[in-house]
């Protein structure tokens, strides 16, 4: 995180990242990342930043969907669903149908 932080003082806090998605799948390598630093005066990124933000930018993508499988994996765990059939008074034939 220090890394981070002192790569964009080191910038004058002008760095910008845009993302977008690419390919098929979802995960922190299906993200194009393009780095600028907008600077009034013209000026270029400091050697590491460019490298720095995109690590950065990954890493939080990693969390983002590690939270989401494990949002995902709760949700479809048996206990969850256990608790949604009887929190909303479900009942199922014989077959697995739902009925009434």
């Amino acid at each position: 995180m220090r890394l981070r932080r002192r790569t964009q003082r080191r910038n004058f806090y002008q760095l910008r990242a845009e993302v977008s998605h690419r390919g098929h799948y979802y995960h922190e390598y299906c993200m194009a990342i393009s780095v600028e630093r907008e600077s009034p005066t013209y000026q270029v990124m400091t050697a590491d930043a460019e490298e720095v933000v995109i690590e950065a930018l990954r890493d939080l993508a990693r969390w983002l969907y590690r939270q989401l499988d494990h949002e995902y994996a709760y949700l479809t765990s048996d206990e969850a669903v256990d608790e949604v059939i009887v929190a909303n008074a479900y009942t199922f034939t014989e077959a697995g149908r739902r009925f009434g």
